[in-house]
């Protein structure tokens, strides 16, 4: 009989909190009382539903001779649950924060959303997509997964190099091995943004126009330098 009422008083509990979540929301006509019943209807739902767990645990083994022993295992148990799934994401938040130094107005790719960093909460990240949605998002969730920072561009300095070459070498050659040599050196933005030109100049001899970015502008001259000892060495 008793497991009849614990089961009757959890079906009745359940029915009761869809019925309210359910209406609650169309009967009540202002937005700001919607807004709070969203907010704070979760954590009575909670609360409920840990009353009823104590109240079915009392029910059901009262008079035993382990009962104190299961209800404080019981309230360990809640203890830890509850804990791991507050304190989880506020470690995690920690961990990212650190190792990333994410800062609102920060671009960010992830598998969830791409946009820029609004707000740096304790639990979560706000996120503004391209569409200007808002998207709350877990750092127990980011910290599987994984994270992009687009490069900050703002350092970057443009460099154009021109260099002769002589004709007797294939232009394809010649185009394949300089792009070759420029990637080799670590401070050159290695992406699309290299171009590279060749064109006659005379008839012994190409012109290899190099357009190019680097991480740091005092490097314009030790690019330039490498590059021409490069050609005098392989195209001489």
């Amino acid at each position: 009989m008793i497991y009849i009422e614990v089961f009757a008083v959890a079906v009745a509990l359940f029915v009761i909190l869809r019925l309210v979540s359910s209406y609650f929301q169309i009967l009540t006509g202002k937005r700001k009382i919607r807004k709070m019943f969203r907010k704070v209807f979760p954590v009575v739902q909670m609360f409920l539903w840990v009353a009823y767990a104590f109240w079915a645990f009392d029910q059901l083994f009262i008079g035993m001779v382990a009962y104190p022993i299961l209800t404080g295992s019981l309230i360990i148990l809640i203890v830890v649950v509850f804990g791991w799934y507050f304190l989880r994401d506020f470690f995690s938040g920690i961990i990212l924060k650190a190792e990333n130094a994410f800062e609102a107005g920060q671009q960010i790719q992830t598998a969830e959303v791409s946009g820029t960093i609004k707000k740096l909460g304790y639990r979560s990240m706000e996120i503004a997509n391209s569409e200007g949605e808002l998207v709350k998002i877990p750092y127990s969730l980011l910290a599987s997964q994984k994270i992009v920072k687009p490069a900050d561009t703002s350092n970057w300095t443009e460099q154009i190099i021109r260099l002769k070459i002589s004709s007797a070498y294939p232009s394809e050659a010649i185009q394949n091995m300089l792009k070759i040599r420029i990637l080799e050196m670590p401070w050159i933005v290695s992406d699309d943004s290299i171009k590279l030109k060749i064109t006659h100049d005379g008839p012994d001899n190409y012109l290899a126009e190099i357009h190019l970015y680097l991480l740091k502008p005092d490097m314009a001259m030790k690019t330039e330098e490498n590059l021409q000892v490069f050609v005098n060495e392989v195209f001489a």
